[in-house]
């Protein structure tokens, strides 16, 4: 279950990198690095001003790799385009083709002794072949191929239950106020909101053999839920 735990803005002269700083910096402070397990991020957070503000908090990344980083693409492709692949793993419908090299060297301005990179093809029932790199400071020891490749997969989780469902569930995108202060006591109430929602959905309405319940039903039961008196089942 994907849940958000906190909101970051950013204005003029600065950056959706420096503000994801912030964020994840606040977040460890507040909850501790054992939160989470590691950071997930697009390709374009795999820059040497992000990396290492998650190994400061004690956070293992994993980031997608893409043609920002020309000379670690480069490498990679030349690695593995002349290899088969070194596993292949059938996950559930899918065939997926895994290369694992953890010895790639890092760029200049990035302070790891070396970067790990896994491509994966995703072969679908359909036909479609997915195929993208990830790089990460995991060892191999500590990270087997399939464990990379679902992690890498993960960022989607974020795209999918956090951006398009605030946007298109919740009305994060269109929020009638101008002020800066306004806009952001929104966002952190649009965001509670989900956690309630989805932690509801969790712990509560699974329970019993009901069907698939409407979105007005959910919300009909949460504030039947929310205005009883009777003590909580914690059965």
């Amino acid at each position: 279950m994907t849940l958000p735990i906190d909101v970051e803005p950013y204005g003029p002269g600065d950056s959706e990198y420096a503000a994801a700083q912030r964020l994840l910096r606040r977040a460890v402070d507040h909850l501790g690095a054992r939160f989470a397990d590691y950071v997930v991020g697009d390709g374009e957070y795999a820059t040497a001003p992000f990396l290492p503000t998650s190994g400061e908090a004690g956070l293992p990344v994993v980031a997608r790799l893409k043609e920002n980083l020309p000379l670690l693409a480069a490498a990679v492709r030349a690695r593995f385009d002349a290899q088969p692949p070194q596993a292949v793993f059938q996950e559930g419908d899918d065939r997926v083709e895994v290369w694992d090299y953890d010895h790639c060297d890092a760029w200049q301005t990035l302070d790891w002794p070396e970067v790990r990179v896994l491509r994966y093809r995703q072969h679908k029932r359909d036909g479609t072949i997915v195929q993208a790199e990830g790089l990460t400071d995991f060892s191999i020891a500590k990270l087997g191929s399939l464990s990379f490749y679902r992690m890498a997969k993960s960022r989607w989780k974020i795209e999918n239950y956090g951006f398009n469902d605030g946007k298109n569930r919740y009305g994060m995108e269109h929020i009638c106020h101008h002020h800066a202060n306004s806009i952001l006591i929104v966002w952190l109430l649009i965001a509670l909101a989900l956690v309630i929602e989805r932690l509801y959905r969790l712990r509560y309405l699974h329970r019993g053999d009901h069907g698939i319940r409407s979105s007005m039903d959910l919300y009909t039961y949460l504030w039947l839920s929310l205005g009883s008196r009777s003590p909580p089942d914690t059965g």
